[in-house]
């Protein structure tokens, strides 16, 4: 308790240098603090050193007062720099958050391992929480100070970020979302930080990204199409194979003549069923040959087999 005490000193006495600063550039400040803050009584009323207003150009305009322009100006490029550093400090900590649950799939055993591991994932998941909280202010001042400097296009790089839907991995789906329908989040499509001299730059670079997941995708699902084809033809060559099995079995049928039918009897029910099992995997292999032949379209006309 001492300790935060301290820290709360140390905040206050910045904050009230920073007040005393700010009185010289945005004097009005001073008259809207006036306004708005009365003394209170009550201990709960009192407002600790991190839950106080800055009262920043972006507070500024929101209140419909407009401060020096040069201000907004700066204001605007620190808190364009600190929505680009928050998105990166977002997905640093989900690629932390997927290599942890890969490794704590294959390699944690115990009790004790898992507990302490997950402790270890608790950790990186709230800073993953607090930067996505740090975008949202971001997000929120340069809303407000976007009119007022004239600054368009800006949303097309930081969108509005939906901590559900938005803030995940990059290997890891949206609720309800297939393999072959997944999209990427939004966030790990953007390049980095730049100013409107750079948007050509970033321009450039962007279509290649994209050029270069769709490639992969298609070499990926093109290896399935070639994987699938093999196992076909491994299916039909043992088709063949075991049918030649069955053969060979009625080849090595012994009979032992025992001087009466049943032994004659029991060798041809043998013989009849190896070869009916020949001549069904024969079936099978023809079928299939016939089948695969075919186009893909060909397959959704073709009538059901018996």
């Amino acid at each position: 308790m001492a300790a935060i005490q301290q820290l709360r000193n140390a905040l206050q006495h910045k904050i009230d240098a920073w007040k005393r600063i700010q009185m010289l550039y945005t004097p009005e400040v001073q008259l809207l603090e006036s306004t708005i803050n009365t003394p209170s009584r009550h201990m709960s009323d009192i407002i600790t050193p991190e839950d106080a207003n800055l009262w920043l150009p972006s507070a500024l305009c929101s209140k419909s007062m407009v401060p020096n322009a040069r201000l907004v100006s700066t204001e605007w490029e620190l808190w364009y720099a600190q929505a680009g550093d928050a998105l990166e400090e977002i997905q640093q900590s989900l690629r932390m958050c997927g290599y942890m649950y890969s490794f704590k799939w294959d390699w944690i055993r115990g009790q004790s391992a898992n507990t302490c591991m997950q402790n270890t994932l608790s950790h990186v998941e709230a800073k993953t929480a607090a930067a996505a909280d740090k975008y949202c202010t971001a997000h929120t001042a340069l809303s407000s100070l976007a009119p007022v400097v004239g600054k368009i296009g800006w949303d097309n790089t930081f969108k509005v970020l939906d901590r559900n839907n938005d803030v995940h991995g990059m290997s890891v789906p949206k609720h309800g979302e297939s393999e072959g329908r997944r999209q990427l989040s939004w966030i790990w499509l953007v390049e980095g930080v730049g100013d409107d001299a750079d948007e050509a730059i970033q321009d450039g670079l962007r279509l290649p990204l994209k050029w270069c997941k769709a490639r992969a995708r298609a070499a990926r699902w093109v290896e399935e199409v070639e994987l699938l084809q093999e196992e076909m033809r491994r299916m039909v060559c043992f088709l063949r194979w075991h049918a030649g099995w069955w053969k060979n079995k009625v080849g090595e049928c012994t009979l032992i003549i025992a001087g009466d039918n049943e032994s004659l009897i029991a060798y041809e029910s043998l013989v009849a069923y190896a070869r009916r099992q020949a001549q069904l995997r024969h079936d099978l292999a023809d079928c299939f040959d016939r089948i695969w032949a075919m186009p893909y379209i060909s397959y959704l006309q073709l009538p059901l087999l018996a």
